[in-house]
């Protein structure tokens, strides 16, 4: 078995494993990711694993959610090295996790509404509902 973890050299709290259920809105205080510097094929499977609670690989290929596009396994293994991603491999099945870095720029990507296709995402406001 090959896990993958804290390969990209920041800080550790960057690298940890979060639950696919915490919040998709930036919270007010939260500044958004820098999604500038993501390729198109990254930005696809950080929301790819977001609205999947993960990515698994199958017969050779990573897969999110049921009928989405299969995600590259090198474009996995860069955001894996960008500590974005958590891999965890066992033959040929695998499994990859957001990282609350991967989380961030995911959640970033889905308040903007910037995909690969800059198709508009609808999720709702970038900011949490005031409570009372």
């Amino acid at each position: 078995m090959t896990t993958l973890q804290d390969s990209a050299g920041g800080p550790a709290s960057q690298n940890k494993l979060i639950s696919p259920a915490r919040l998709l809105l930036l919270v007010p205080s939260e500044p958004p990711a820098p999604i500038a510097i993501l390729s198109p094929a990254k930005r696809n499977a950080l929301v790819a694993c977001f609205n999947a609670g993960g990515l698994h690989k199958k017969d050779g290929a990573w897969h999110g959610p049921p009928g989405g596009k299969a995600v590259s396994g090198m474009t996995t293994a860069d955001l894996a090295r960008d500590g974005m991603l958590t891999v965890t491999t066992n033959h040929r099945f695998g499994s990859a996790q957001l990282t609350e870095r991967g989380n961030w720029f995911a959640r970033t990507l889905l308040c903007q509404g910037t995909t690969a296709n800059s198709e508009s995402v609808g999720f709702g406001s970038c900011s949490p509902a005031p409570t009372r």
